[in-house]
């Protein structure tokens, strides 16, 4: 990765009542206690920040302490789990939506989740976590999955140079998620989408990546001839 807080607790508690984070499959694992800790402490982490102590997420998961520690030994470890968590739903819903589209709509009738997991990305580079390098390279891993099942699905063009380009995609995504976040940082993870995605704002972005911005013109040449020069 090239190189690319203090956290501020809301005063609202957000019960985690009613928000679960299993994949569209129901898997038996998803109603165990070590997958309430996990969400648990995921949503506390994307509320709180880092710095939440065992104690938050084992009141928010209504478990005790030493529960968490018999099921993931350390915050440490609790933290990665969280982190392939993340990684796995992103993933998981980017795929969902190439391969059928439709699915989209339901997305955005609910952004609870996506939110959630989208606000814990972004805490995990403001307050510089231990793994955000391991996080950053696993997030661009699987933008390259994704990706390729876009261009089978006829959906993106090649690139010239795909490492580049999934390296500046990877940055743009989450370097704007950053901004926004620290903009107006929303009170409960769950909104995040809604407040900072809108009809207007999303239209705006597919217009953007489906049309070219710069016309054909001489300038654009001397551009790109000059850039080629310096590689």
């Amino acid at each position: 990765m090239r190189h690319m807080s203090t956290t501020k607790r809301s005063t609202v508690q957000l019960p985690l009542s009613g928000v679960r984070l299993a994949p569209r499959r129901t898997n038996p694992e998803d109603m165990t206690a070590r997958a309430r800790i996990r969400d648990a402490a995921l949503f506390c982490f994307a509320r709180d920040g880092f710095r939440t102590p065992l104690r938050a997420i084992a009141e928010e998961a209504g478990v005790s302490v030493p529960l968490i520690t018999h099921h993931y030994g350390t915050k440490a470890a609790l933290q990665q789990t969280c982190d392939d968590r993340v990684l796995e739903r992103f993933l998981d819903m980017k795929i969902m939506a190439i391969r059928e589209p439709d699915s989209v709509k339901s997305m955005l009738d609910d952004t609870s989740i996506p939110s959630i997991l989208m606000v814990y990305m972004v805490r995990s580079f403001l307050d510089a976590t231990v793994s955000v390098q391991a996080f950053f390279d696993r997030f661009v891993d699987q933008l390259r999955t994704t990706m390729q099942a876009a261009g089978a699905a006829g959906m993106i063009r090649p690139a010239d140079d795909e490492e580049e380009r999934l390296h500046l995609l990877a940055v743009q995504a989450i370097g704007a998620l950053m901004v926004e976040f620290v903009i107006n940082p929303p009170a409960d993870p769950r909104s995040f989408i809604d407040q900072v995605y809108s009809g207007r704002n999303l239209a705006a972005q597919f217009d953007l990546y489906s049309h070219p911005l710069f016309n054909p013109s001489p300038a654009m040449d001397t551009y790109i001839a000059s850039i080629k020069n310096r590689a």
